[in-house]
């Protein structure tokens, strides 16, 4: 791939982007302290906003699994703002019917609005 045709600023961030990678995996993320502490940030965040509560699994269900998705939050002059961590349901496993409408859905923040 050729970034000859990308200005000076777009090559510098392309550069950029492509040293650092993104984890496949929790086992990935977990060997580099900077992807670790974005999934504590996440884990605190959960616990401190009570997004979930501990219940009884009723007879004969299945509960919703989770998977880490990793990405890198870039400030606007393509500098690295954060690295970010979501929890999130594979929801993908529910079936329409049985568990489809019973399962916590995540709410918008105000900063995400």
């Amino acid at each position: 791939m050729s970034y000859h045709r990308l200005s000076k600023d777009n090559e510098t961030f392309m550069n950029q982007i492509s040293v650092i990678s993104i984890p496949n995996s929790v086992q990935e993320a977990l060997t580099d302290h900077r992807w670790k502490e974005a999934m504590n940030e996440e884990m605190r965040s959960l616990q401190k906003n009570s997004t979930w509560e501990v219940v009884e699994l009723p007879v004969g269900k299945v509960p919703v699994g989770c998977r880490w998705v990793f990405t890198i939050k870039h400030k606007v002059n393509d500098t690295i703002e954060r690295f970010k961590a979501r929890l999130v349901a594979k929801g993908y496993t529910q079936t329409y019917g049985i568990d489809y409408m019973e399962t916590f859905e995540p709410v918008a923040k105000i900063n995400t609005v």
